[in-house]
């Protein structure tokens, strides 16, 4: 994959359309230039390229300088796409604790939601994570060799939600299948709170396993399909079962 491919891909992942992407990939290129310029770059037409422009200006990624009448454009350091990135997390999270006494607060029944699209399980990870306590816990059964994240997130945007989980001071108790713990990418240890512990032989897990607060998650990447189940009984029964495991585990 070459670099602009590389580059189009992660800007589509943070949530650009090809359109923006297009448009931030040529001003990036040019530097600074005017809307006719970075239109043609972009290979769109220039009121279609304006309007891009304005947005990506209201979202900070681009500043505009304007002179006696002609507007010029200019790219901002790369960091404000993590900087614009992690905003909106801080403001989902502030969100979420303004709203979390008012959710569901006149009803308190259980109901499962099925993702089976890559778009709306990476949407769905990002969301149980912001929902997820601060400095709360996470446990989850795990096979490192099944590749399930690896099969729907970028390795970039996986580190992310992994930053995302530090920064709640979200623990997670992670319990995978016999002898793989050495098949790990130490990274991928190093970047969150967690602890591991092998389950016994026999134990032949290839999903991933997940219990946040009273949701159970049960997730394949092969092929992509997550069924998340928000029943406190449910949950609870799943969550003495891996306790147990936990227990006779190393």
């Amino acid at each position: 994959m070459d670099t602009i491919k590389a580059i189009s891909k992660r800007l589509r992942e943070l949530g650009f359309n090809r359109n923006e992407t297009s448009v931030y990939v040529a001003l990036t290129q040019l530097g600074e230039a005017n809307a006719t310029d970075i239109a043609k770059k972009a290979d769109l037409p220039r009121t279609t390229a304006i309007s891009i422009l304005k947005k990506l200006e209201s979202e900070k990624y681009i500043s505009i300088q304007r002179y006696k009448g002609r507007s010029m454009f200019w790219i901002e350091s790369p960091r404000m796409l993590r900087e614009a990135f992690l905003n909106r997390v801080r403001q989902a999270d502030e969100l979420g604790d303004l709203l979390a006494d008012l959710y569901r607060s006149e009803a308190d029944f259980p109901y499962a939601k099925i993702y089976d699209t890559k778009a709306g399980i990476k949407s769905f990870i990002e969301k149980i994570i912001l929902e997820a306590d601060r400095n709360g816990e996470i446990l989850t059964i795990e096979n490192p060799n099944a590749g399930n994240y690896h099969r729907i997130l970028s390795k970039d945007y996986f580190y992310t939600i992994l930053d995302m989980k530090r920064g709640k001071g979200i623990v997670t108790r992670t319990l995978i299948t016999a002898d793989s713990a050495k098949d790990i990418d130490r990274e991928k240890i190093d970047r969150q709170s967690i602890v591991l512990r092998e389950m016994p032989e026999g134990v032949d897990f290839k999903a991933s396993f997940w219990i946040v607060k009273d949701t159970l998650v049960l997730f394949s990447g092969k092929y992509p399909f997550v069924v998340a189940v928000n029943h406190r009984i449910i949950t609870e029964s799943m969550k003495s079962i891996f306790e147990h495991l936990w227990k006779v585990s190393s």
